[in-house]
This record gives C-alpha cells, sequence and structure tokens, in this order.
C-alpha cells in the first residue's frame, strides 16, 4: 500500500501509538480538559527539545572524555547528567516557561496534564529514533524494541511528568515550601529517570528491577491523579497561581546540577 516505505510506517506507528495511548487516558482524566490546540503545542515543544539535546549531549559527553571516572561513577554520569538531567530540565522549562504563562493554566490538575505532556512528547521522538534505529539491524528486531520500550521507557516518561506536576502543584498554587517543592519537581523526575537508566547501565542490578521501580510509582501515579480529579469535583473558585521567580527557576536547575556532580565524584572516590 505505501510501497517500499511501508515497514517505515508501520514501525513508526509502534513507536508513536503507546506514549499516545498512553496520554490520552492521562488527558481523560481531567474533568475540565485543556485545549487541543495547546496541548499538542505542548507535545511539539516537548519533542522538540531533542534538538537542543543535540547541542548539549556533545558537550556533556566531551567532558566526561577528560575525566578519569571508574566504571560505576560512568554509568552514573550517563545516566543521571547526560540524560536525566539534560532532558528533564528541558520538559522543566517547557512547563515553567509556556505552560505556566498560559491563562488555562489556572488548576492543579493542569501541572499534571501539561508536565505529562511535554514528556510525552519527547518520548514520541525517542522511541521513534530508538525504533527506526533499530530497523537497520532488521524489521524483527525494531518490533521488539518497539514492544519493549511500550512498557517500560514510554511509562518511564509519563511518570516523570506526573511527579514534575505533583511538586509542581505545590509550588505554583500553594502558600508555603514554594521553592522546595520547585526544586523538587526537577530534582525528584531527574532522580526518577536517573535510577531507570542506571539499573538498565550498570552490571550491580537486574534489568527486572525496572518493571518494580515502574509498577511501584503507577500505583503512586495513580493516587495522584484520583485525589486531584476528586478535588476537581467540589472546586467552585479559580486557584491563584503564582509564577516562580526566574531566580528560584536558575536556583533549582543550579542545585541539581551540583548535587549530581558532588555524588558522581563521591561515588568515583568511593568505588573506583
Amino acid at each position: 500500500m505505501f510501497g517500499s516505505e511501508q515497514n517505515t510506517i508501520i514501525l513508526s506507528l509502534y513507536a508513536i501509538l503507546p506514549a499516545i495511548i498512553i496520554f490520552f487516558y492521562i488527558y481523560k482524566r481531567d474533568y475540565f480538559p485543556e485545549p487541543p490546540r495547546i496541548v499538542f503545542i505542548t507535545l511539539l515543544l516537548g519533542a522538540g527539545i531533542s534538538f537542543p539535546l543535540m547541542i548539549l549531549i556533545p558537550f556533556f559527553e566531551g567532558y566526561l572524555e577528560t575525566t578519569n571516572f571508574g566504571i560505576e561513577s560512568n554509568h552514573f554520569y550517563m545516566s543521571f547528567i547526560r540524560a536525566a538531567f539534560l532532558e528533564e530540565t528541558l520538559k522543566f522549562l517547557i512547563v515553567i516557561y509556556y505552560c505556566l504563562y498560559l491563562n488555562e493554566f489556572n488548576e492543579p490538575m493542569d501541572a499534571l496534564v501539561y508536565s505529562v505532556a511535554a514528556s510525552i512528547g519527547f518520548a514520541v521522538y525517542e522511541n521513534w529514533e530508538y525504533v527506526i534505529s533499530g530497523s537497520k539491524v532488521s524489521l524483527a528486531f525494531a518490533k521488539d524494541i518497539a514492544l519493549i520500550r511500550a512498557f517500560s521507557a514510554v511509562p518511564l516518561h509519563a511518570l516523570t511528568g506526573v511527579f514534575m506536576g505533583f511538586f509542581l502543584i505545590e509550588a505554583i498554587f500553594d502558600k508555603i515550601n514554594k521553592k522546595l517543592f520547585l526544586f523538587l519537581a526537577l530534582f525528584f523526575p531527574i532522580c526518577l529517570h536517573g535510577l531507570y537508566n542506571l539499573i538498565l547501565s550498570s552490571n550491580n542490578f537486574s534489568t527486572y528491577w525496572i518493571y518494580i521501580l515502574l509498577i511501584v510509582f503507577i500505583i503512586r501515579a495513580y493516587f495522584v491523579f484520583k485525589k486531584e480529579r476528586n478535588l476537581q469535583k467540589f472546586q467552585n473558585n479559580r486557584f491563584s497561581k503564582i509564577i516562580p521567580k526566574h531566580s528560584d527557576i536558575i536556583f533549582s536547575i543550579v542545585v541539581s546540577g551540583f548535587i549530581l556532580f558532588s555524588f558522581n565524584y563521591f561515588v568515583n572516590f568511593v568505588l573506583y
């Protein structure tokens, strides 16, 4: 039907559909759904972080080449800093500097929906890239990649969005500890994402641990959405939204990076 590109089109559907299904489920949890146009833009922006990543990743990988880290330190660096820190920071900036300024972002559930949208947007592109690259080996190999990632990497990205939104609710709509929750809105997803990657890359963990990790946080995410959905039923007033200060945003990013680099050197000192 599609000639020589039929396999590429089919594999693209395999890569994209799991992310879309997950996001559609989350989108429908909202009693007052966000405008599809704005959600779609957020998804595109999430996919678009792949372009600044192409510029940033060579710098971070180049830095690693100049160090004398041990094996476990290398794994930590690649998992928590090169991957998790870069990706989650860029998702964070989309939510903070685009979504948060929207008039439609006016209730706690919106923090969850938009954070997941930014994460899923990136997951779609990343998954597509992995699957299409796998097709260079064989069609069967690419399908296996699509199947495995549909139950691992794609849910992981959705979960990082859920917990980014979870802490942003407190940072934006609550009145106490805003700086702390803004920091956690970035740092917690980094830790979750980094731990997932570290389990996969380190020989000290069985890869089956990623499924335990995912199941635990999927259960927690279910109750997060259940709580916010129940609150929506009874809310009659418009929430007061407070935009974080630029200095607090920069502080969250810098401190997250400082903690990760410091711990990376600690791991190297202890284990190497």
